[in-house]
């Protein structure tokens, strides 16, 4: 018995071993003909480590203050439980300059289960037209490959100068990408998930930061320090409930719009510091933004941005200051929300608004907003051409609950811009036809509007008794002059907003029955909350929403296939709960054909069977209801040769 229990753990010993994988060491003195297991028998060059498959649970590390030249391309798959480990032993952090080549210091392309860390990489060649270059650059791109668990981890990454755009491959510091844009899941289709980028420092790169796309689940970029970029800071492209927090940028978007650049035309000039883009229930919090640049063919120059096809995101507890702007609002979004953030001296447009009010259902709540010299628009822009302009009635967001600090030689200003960057026209006279309180309601006001002061039936115009303003410096903990002097009248003045978060900038809990205004909750007020009634305001908020996703989902626009048949194609199954029906009434026969959702058997394709020419269909509608709670929405689609869609 005692010889079966011993051969049991010397064989459980074994595997252990065996399932920690190998150490091999890199040193710039190594030779390439050793085995690489000790630092005695290193490795010497970035062409052996490229030419190894490893395996789970491999370690691969680079001396400390060694320089290779070149460029390392990683083989081997690992696993989260077993990543495989790419970083330094020794003092200092191993080197990688790749010189004047394109493309990246580190490539991992098509292999997941890596964890990379404490690199240098850099480059300091000039630019070269056509030549894109990126620190660290992981892709996956080829069918059938699902990989998980990516980690990069303080590394440095400085003076990499590639194009400023056009390309596909992104000139960046660190790049990761799926390329599988398509909006039906495939069993075949790439994908790369579970992916970490954190504590990295970026200095002196074009164009960008740090970008990702489809990454579409299990994304957090954390605690990245960046300064000195050509054009945007952060992107997050194609993501769903990622988390981009505590990042730090400054002097982001510096050279992107400039006009002489060579070979700049056609190429994207407009850039930001930190921005969404088609992603869904994805939070940025506690980031800071400093001093974006805005060269003159640089319509942007926002700290922060939601971005095309952008759902239900958040941006909140995050910093801006002395930016172009403090927040984008794109077309075709919904449902994003800005609240609890705080905007020092950002200048031109603070924030800038391009889609619908009533469809889209953007809010920014809870904000602080001051400005001590110059003007700040809030700018609800029209569009690059006079044709097809937008209808001022139809455009903008709500604004609950902020407050607008004018001081010294500061003003803000309303106005509807139209036009393309470099001869767009502003008008700030124009006012919507819209009942009062429909884009601003409960808000505080303290300070000159160079055109009157917003609709805003409920305002406060009144000093919001701040304790210190103006004075935030660098950091997140330095903007306490924000909170409210005891006798502030925003104290309990505030509008309830379903669904708000629980707390407030500072972390003081959110939980009376009249929040403060602005971005500062003040303790112990003394006025509670009826609990009852705000779960049941929080149900009706999100049952609203999930009818107005619902019409969201619906296209714009119903082709005829064949004379005997429609396909309604949705551009998202409808939320659970959703219920109505469709129908269309022939306008020869006058007979309805309606289709209950409920009894749908594809929620996701509806195909109905309309016994008519296409002649008849062209000529008439479908009407669709739905309904969800207290709440409903009644629209009709017209037939088309080209149906259109929002996205």
């Amino acid at each position: 018995m005692k010889r079966i229990i011993l051969t049991i753990a010397a064989v459980f010993l074994a595997l252990t071993a065996a399932s920690a994988g190998n150490t091999y060491f890199v040193s710039a003195s190594g030779n390439d003909s050793a085995d690489g297991l000790s630092v005695k028998t290193a490795w010497k060059s970035l062409d052996k480590v490229s030419s190894v498959a490893f395996k789970p649970g491999d370690k691969v590390l680079f001396k400390g203050g060694d320089t290779w030249h070149g460029q390392l391309v990683l083989k081997g798959a690992g696993t989260a439980e077993q990543p495989i480990i790419l970083s330094s032993f020794g003092k200092g952090r191993p080197v990688i300059n790749i010189g004047d080549a394109e493309g990246a210091g580190i490539l991992l392309k098509n292999y997941g289960g890596w964890e990379i860390s404490n690199f240098e990489i850099t480059s300091g060649a000039a630019p070269e037209l056509g030549v894109t270059r990126q620190g660290i650059y992981v892709l996956v791109d080829e069918p059938g490959v699902k990989a998980e668990h990516v980690v990069i981890e303080n590394c440095f990454i400085h003076d990499i100068w590639g194009q400023l755009g056009g390309v596909r491959e992104r000139s960046s510091a660190i790049l990761v990408s799926c390329r599988n844009r398509s909006r039906e899941a495939s069993a075949n289709a790439p994908a790369l998930n579970n992916v970490r980028i954190e504590g990295n420092r970026i200095e002196r790169v074009d164009k960008t930061g740090i970008v990702t796309d489809n990454i579409v689940n299990g994304l957090l970029v954390r605690r990245n320090f960046m300064e000195n970029l050509g054009g945007d800071g952060i992107i997050v492209g194609g993501s769903y409930r990622a988390l981009v927090e505590f990042n730090e940028i400054h002097r982001s978007c510096l050279r992107s719009g400039y006009l002489d650049l060579p070979g700049d035309d056609g190429w994207w000039p407009h850039t930001a510091a930190c921005w969404l883009i088609r992603c869904e229930e994805t939070i940025m919090q506690f980031n800071e933004v400093y001093d974006t640049g805005r060269e003159p063919g640089n319509g942007d120059g926002f700290a922060y941005d939601f971005d095309f096809y952008c759902k239900r995101c958040i941006a909140q507890y995050n910093y801006s200051r002395n930016n172009h702007g403090f927040l984008l609002l794109m077309y075709d979004i919904f449902e994003n929300v800005a609240r609890y953030n705080i905007s020092q001296n950002d200048r031109t447009h603070l924030v800038q608004m391009q889609g619908s009010l009533k469809d889209d259902r953007n809010m920014l709540y809870n904000n602080v907003f001051y400005v001590d010299h110059g003007t700040l628009d809030l700018d609800f822009f029209r569009g690059d051409h006079e044709e097809g302009a937008k209808d001022i009635d139809e455009l903008g967001a709500l604004f609950y609950n902020n407050i607008f600090y004018a001081t010294g030689q500061g003003r803000f200003r309303t106005a509807y811009s139209l036009g393309e960057t470099m001869v767009r026209k502003f008008d700030e006279v124009s006012r919507p036809n819209l009942p009062a309180g429909s884009i601003f309601l409960n808000n505080c006001y303290f300070g000159p509007w160079k055109n009157g002061l917003p609709d805003d039936p409920e305002a406060l115009v009144a000093d919001p008794k701040f304790v210190a303003p103006g004075t935030g410096g660098i950091g997140l903990n330095t903007l306490k002059g924000y909170m409210l002097q005891a006798d502030s009248p925003c104290i309990n003045a505030g509008m309830y907003i379903p669904n708000h978060g629980g707390r407030d900038y500072f972390g003081n809990a959110v939980e009376d029955g009249h929040p403060d205004i602005g971005a500062f909750e003040a303790i112990g007020s003394g006025i509670f909350a009826d609990a009852a009634s705000d779960a049941e305001k929080d149900k009706d908020a999100r049952d609203a929403s999930d009818v107005a996703w619902a019409k969201w989902s619906f296209p714009l626009g119903i082709a005829t296939a064949t004379p005997e048949a429609t396909a309604i194609d949705l551009y998202e199954p409808l939320t659970e709960g959703v219920e109505g029906t469709i129908s269309w009434t022939s306008p020869a026969t006058s007979k309805t054909v309606s289709v209950d959702l409920a009894k749908a058997r594809d929620r996701q394709h509806f195909v109905m069977k309309l016994k008519a020419t296409p002649d008849e269909l062209e000529a008439t509608t479908l009407k669709v209801e739905l309904r969800k709670g207290k709440f409903t929405e009644s629209f009709e689609i017209p037939f088309a040769e080209t149906p259109e869609t929002r996205r």
